[in-house]
Order: structure tokens, then sequence, then C-alpha cells
């Protein structure tokens, strides 16, 4: 946390004689984070100086001891003054009673001949080892966060259209997003404005804290202010950014209320015959106000290469609760803004309809013969393709219904696109690739 321009000022060395009676001693002991004793641990007597700033001038070391297998130590020939007891590096230290902040570390008065015992502190993370050369990587610091919803609820991944995160931000380098579930973040940068994006509607943001800062009024602040930061890989944080949302009671709606959870991660996206639902970070989603006849659920905005998970219901008068979705081939292609849902027909209410397939088969136009080597790309998605079998047929399954534009390629022949609009049932394609042979 804070570089220590260190000069070790013993009275000696200025030339003032000293005695026992002269000086104080100061005895403690110094545990791990595990609650071991800390051995071989190097602890020192600092001056406080008049301002905290001047730590990152010549400040003085008036005594250094190292802690015995026991973790204990013993600083003497203490002048007397006002000190800081400090333990591990010398650019990273541990105050006592255990801090990393020198404006958060206790001070001890040494006086004449009096021996100051029970210094015990626990040794940060942060300060074990040794200073990091300047040819060192750049410092990183892991910041824990905990979001919660006053009165209880659940953390918000994706609602209404929008994905909540906390923004980091500084003018000289690109922001840092993270969904509000994560339990913390790495960050390069010792200070950053911090605020809390995209809350759906019916949010409030309660309180937005790190320790006893307030950060809707204040910047996030890693090391004291005019201090100059270590340079070291990683360095965890004690104090923990905390964020409070409040969610307001909504008003009772016409339709009913679909509800489910999904497996994997639930940073996505999730929608209702177009219309926006809520993604939860417990993996939950859910829908309200859903009026009756056939929809489509699927999830967008999908992480990594997971696929879209998707069902295709008939909705009535009654909630369906814990639906699971299941996982799609891909998405349809959409257009416009909330589609209205199909009409039932002869389907039973609250009822489930099986993903359909788009099958095909694709053959040399001169020659009848099946394309044996190729692949099907859907809706432009490289991630995910389909290959044609010997007999020149693939298969794309688990659809929902909607429009998906093939694109057909037999290697070193030729291509074919093709746009299906699918139903509820399976369709077959019969498709033609002409080629110079």
């Amino acid at each position: 946390m804070i570089a220590l321009l260190v000069s070790i000022a013993m009275l000696a060395a200025q030339g003032i004689p000293t005695s026992p009676n002269q000086t104080g001693t100061v005895m403690g002991s110094l545990r791990s984070s595990t609650g071991v004793p800390a051995a071989g641990v190097r602890v020192s007597a600092l001056s406080k100086p008049e301002a905290l700033t001047e730590l990152n001038e010549s400040s003085s070391l008036a005594g250094i001891a190292e802690t015995d297998a026991s973790g204990r130590f013993r600083l003497e020939n203490i002048p007397p003054g006002r000190y800081y007891i400090v333990a591990g590096r010398i650019d990273l230290p541990t105050f006592y009673p255990g801090v990393v902040n020198a404006n958060e570390g206790m001070v001890i008065l040494v006086t004449a001949g009096m021996t100051v015992p029970g210094i015990d502190f626990v040794l940060n993370n942060v300060s074990v080892g040794r200073a990091i050369s300047a040819g060192s990587p750049a410092p990183s610091w892991v910041v824990p966060i905990q979001t919660r919803i006053e009165g209880g609820g659940k953390i918000p991944m994706f609602e209404g259209g929008w994905f909540p995160v906390l923004r980091l931000a500084r003018t000289d380098s690109a922001r840092i997003e993270t969904p509000l579930s994560a339990t913390n973040v790495t960050v390069p940068n010792p200070e950053y404005g911090a605020t809390v994006e995209n809350l759906p509607e019916g949010y409030t943001l309660r309180s937005f804290t790190f320790g006893s800062t307030d950060l809707r009024t204040s910047a996030l602040q890693l090391v004291p202010p005019g201090t100059v930061p270590p340079r070291a890989a990683l360095m965890p944080v004690p104090q923990i950014i905390s964020i409070v949302l409040e969610r307001k009671k909504e008003p009772a709606q016409t339709g009913v209320r679909i509800t489910g959870q999904i497996h994997g991660d639930p940073n996505r996206s999730i929608y209702i015959s177009n219309s926006p639902g809520a993604m939860y970070a417990d993996g939950t989603f859910e829908f309200v106000g859903v009026p009756a006849g056939r929809h489509a659920i699927v999830t967008l905005d999908n992480p990594g290469r997971e696929r879209a998970l998707a069902a295709s219901i008939v909705v009535g008068d009654r909630d369906q609760l814990n639906l699971e979705l299941e996982e799609t081939s891909i998405a349809p292609l959409v257009s416009g803004n909330t589609q209205a849902p199909l009409p039932a027909g002869d389907l039973a209410p609250n009822t489930r309809i099986p993903l359909a397939a788009i099958r095909g088969r694709v053959v040399d136009g001169p020659t009848g013969r099946p394309m044996d080597a190729g692949r099907v790309v859907v809706n432009s998605d490289y991630a995910f393709t389909f290959s044609l079998g010997d007999d020149g047929r693939f298969e794309v399954p688990r659809l929902l219904p909607g429009k998906y534009v093939l694109d057909v390629v037999a290697f070193g022949i030729g291509s074919i696109s093709k746009t299906v609009i699918l139903e509820d049932k399976d369709t077959q394609l019969d498709l033609t690739i002409a080629s110079d042979r």
C-alpha cells in the first residue's frame, strides 16, 4: 500500500549516546492470516510523521527485529516518541493492529525506561514476502464486491432489457465493467470513479460504499491520496465495495407469471416472444404479465461458446412455474420489437411444444450424386456449423419456430442460400448445387 523510502536513523548514528534507561522496548507477536505464528518476518518501529504524506519521504525506523519461530518479537533501544509498529514488506507493510492503511494504524507511545507489551497482530497477506523490484509487473488490486437487495431478493443479471453492472472508469484507460453478481474485480490502477449502471426500472441504489467512503460522492481509492503505488503482481484489498439495491413492489399486472431455472452461466439475456424478462444471479428467470397464446422463450447474448436455451410453450390463464429450458441449436432471426403471441389453436393451455428440426439433403445438379463434403451455416453463426454426411444429408435439431437462413457450402463445388420459416413441425429440404463437372 505505501512506498517507504526508508533511512534507518538510529540514535547512535546521529552521535547521541543512549542507555537502557533513556530508551524503551516494544514486545508482541505476529500471526499469519491463517492463525499460525508468522516466523522470520521483519518488524519495525516507524516514527509517526507530522503528516501521512511524509511517509513518501525519508521516514525513520527506530528499531528492527525479526520474529522467532513462535512469531514473537522484541524491539529494543527505541527512543521516546510516537510510533507505528509495522511488519512485513517495507513497500507494503501491515500496521498494528493489522491494517494496511497508515491512517487506520494505531500509534504507540514509547517512554524512557518502559516496556510496551502485548503488541499482537495479524500480518496482512499483501505484506508477505519482499518488496518487488522496479522491473516487476505493474500492480493489480483484487477488490471484493458484495451486492444485496434491501429486505432480501435476487441479484438481477438482466432485466427489462438491461444488464446492470459495476463500472470503474478512468480518463486514461479503458473502463472496467463487471456484473453485480461478481464477488471481486481485479483492477490495474489504485483510483477509479465508480458507478452502478443500467439499473432496471423499479430498482434504486440505496447505498454504495467502499469501507467508510460513499462512492456516490467520492472516488474509489485503493491507496491513500498522494502515495506512490507499490510494484507487485497481485494485492488483495481488505475493504469491500458494498452495493445495496432497493426494489419497488411491482403493481399488479394482467397476464400470467412464468418462472424457471437454467443450467450454465446466468450472465445472459432472456426473452419471451421478443419481450425481455429477468435473469437472476442464481440462474432463475421470470416473466410477468404474459398474455395467453403460443410463446417462444430464448436466451440471447450467451457467454463464450454456450448455446442458446429455449422453450416453446402454450400460455393459458394459470402461472407456469419451474419451467426448464433446453439447449437449442441456434436462436431464430427476429425483427421489430415485442411480438404478439400466436393463437393457441387446438393446443391445450399450459403445454409445451417440442422443438422442431430442419433436415435436408444436398445433391450435385448435373449428376444427382450427394454432396458428402461440406457444411451448413445457420443465421451466419460460424461458431456452430453442421456437416454434410456421406449421403449429403444434414440436420439442424432443436429449433424454435421462426426465421432461419441456411448457407450450404459444398467444398470445392459451390454454395446455396435458403430461407426457412419454421413452424412447430420438422421441415425437410432438398437442395441442389450445380457443379462444373
